[in-house]
């Protein structure tokens, strides 16, 4: 894969919760690294909870990049209070800085499911106004 179409950098996203609407959505900073189609990194959150105050929570992530479609697996490395992992799946966009898609965790009662999104800024003139702070809503699914 051409370095162009790399998805090495630094992401910014949010994720929902579809079956729990009453957790807020929570922001992720995510370090990515692809090589040969391959994904690793590392991603650093704060993880809302209903009814309680957010969590500061860290995670590795392993998976593919493969023609615009992505898969990796997020798993805590327990340094917060979580050391499950979650599978991720998405698509990514024609100019390669955004990342869409859906989550699960597999549970014993029932999984849990959500959205995330995933920007990154491309090129250094570019202005970047991070759509988490920026007033952008994450977009209806």
């Amino acid at each position: 894969m051409a370095d162009r179409d790399s998805l090495t950098g630094v992401w910014h996203g949010l994720y929902t919760y579809t079956t729990q609407p009453q957790i807020p959505e929570s922001h992720f900073v995510c370090i990515l690294i692809e090589s040969s189609g391959r994904l690793m990194g590392t991603i650093h959150e704060s993880m809302n909870h209903s009814g309680s105050s957010a969590t500061d929570e860290n995670a590795v992530i392993e998976g593919i990049h493969d023609a615009g479609a992505i898969s990796f697996i997020k798993t805590y490395d327990g340094s917060g209070a979580r050391s499950h992992s979650v599978a991720y799946s998405g698509n990514v966009n024609a100019s390669r800085d955004e990342i869409e898609g859906t989550w699960t965790i597999a549970a014993k009662r029932r999984n849990l499911i959500g959205r995330f999104l995933m920007i990154r800024k491309r090129g250094e003139k570019q202005e970047h106004k991070s759509v988490l702070h920026a007033g952008h809503d994450m977009p209806a699914f």
